[in-house]
C-alpha cells in the first residue's frame, strides 16, 4: 500500500476519498469513455486543481488545437491563459511528428516529452488521447505480428513514462457500444489504473456515471457513482 506522502490529489470533486487520498505517484493512468463522457475535462481538471495545489502541468494534445482546448476550458470557468503566462502550465500538439507514412517510436515520443516536461518542471502530464501516440505503418503486417509491434510499443511508452517520475493521465477513446476500455486493447493492462466514465439511460434520458475498474497497490470503491460537470468546478462526483 502506499502512504498519504506518496499521493498526488486528483483534483475531481469527490474521487480522492474513493482512492484512499488520491493517486499513487509517478504512475500513468488511464481514463476511459464514450465521446462527451468527460474524458477532457477530467484530464483539464487534473491539472488546472494541480496547479492550484502547487503542481506545474504539461498537456499533449494530438486530435484538437491549443487554441481550442483553452477555449473549451474557459467554457468551463477556467482561465488557462493566465497559467501559461505564469509558466505553470504548457499546452503542446504533437501533430507535428506525424506523417501518413512515417512510424514514431516509443523513444522519439518520450524524447519530445521530456524537453516539454522540462521546460516548466511539470509535475503532471495530461495525454489526451493517447492512442494517436501509438506507431503507424503496423498496417502492412500480418494480424498477429501487428499485435506484438503495439503491445510491445505500448508497453516501451508507458514504462518510460512511469521512469519519467511524472504523474500521467491518459484518455482513451472507448468505441460506442462495445466493452473495450481501449483501442488496442492493452492500454488498460499496463496502465496502474483504469477509471471509467459512461453514459446511463434514467427515464427519458441520460445521466453520467464513473467506476474504477483497476487501481493497483489501492483499496479502492468498487460502487458506480453519478457525476455531473459544473461551470467553475468540473467534474463533481455524487457519493
Amino acid at each position: 500500500m502506499y502512504s498519504e506522502k506518496q499521493r498526488i490529489q486528483t483534483g475531481i470533486y469527490g474521487l480522492d476519498a474513493l482512492i484512499g487520498g488520491g493517486f499513487p505517484l509517478g504512475r500513468t493512468y488511464l481514463v476511459a469513455g464514450e465521446t462527451g463522457t468527460g474524458k477532457t475535462t477530467f484530464a483539464l481538471q487534473y491539472l488546472y486543481r494541480g496547479i492550484e495545489y502547487g503542481d506545474s502541468g504539461l498537456y499533449v494534445t494530438i486530435d484538437e488545437r491549443p487554441k481550442h482546448i483553452i477555449e473549451d476550458a474557459t467554457s468551463l470557468g477556467w482561465d488557462l491563459e493566465k497559467f501559461i503566462d505564469e509558466n505553470k502550465l504548457l499546452i503542446a500538439e504533437l501533430t507535428p511528428l506525424f506523417s501518413d507514412t512515417m512510424k514514431i517510436d516509443a523513444e522519439q515520443v518520450i524524447g519530445e516529452l521530456k524537453g516539454l516536461i522540462s521546460e516548466i518542471e511539470a509535475k503532471r502530464l495530461a495525454i489526451d488521447p493517447i492512442a494517436p501516440l501509438v506507431l503507424r505503418g503496423t498496417e502492412v503486417l500480418d494480424p498477429l505480428a501487428a499485435q506484438m509491434v503495439v503491445r510491445n510499443y505500448i508497453r516501451r511508452l508507458i514504462f518510460a513514462l512511469d521512469e519519467l517520475n511524472i504523474t500521467t493521465v491518459a484518455t482513451s477513446e472507448v468505441p460506442t457500444g462495445t466493452r473495450q476500455l481501449s483501442r488496442y486493447g492493452v492500454e488498460e493492462f499496463l496502465a496502474s489504473g483504469v477509471i471509467v466514465l459512461r453514459f446511463s439511460r434514467m427515464n427519458s434520458g441520460f445521466v453520467r456515471e464513473l467506476y474504477i475498474r483497476k487501481l493497483r497497490g489501492v483499496n479502492h470503491s468498487l460502487s458506480v457513482y453519478n457525476f455531473v460537470i459544473q461551470r467553475g468546478k468540473g467534474i463533481v462526483i455524487s457519493t
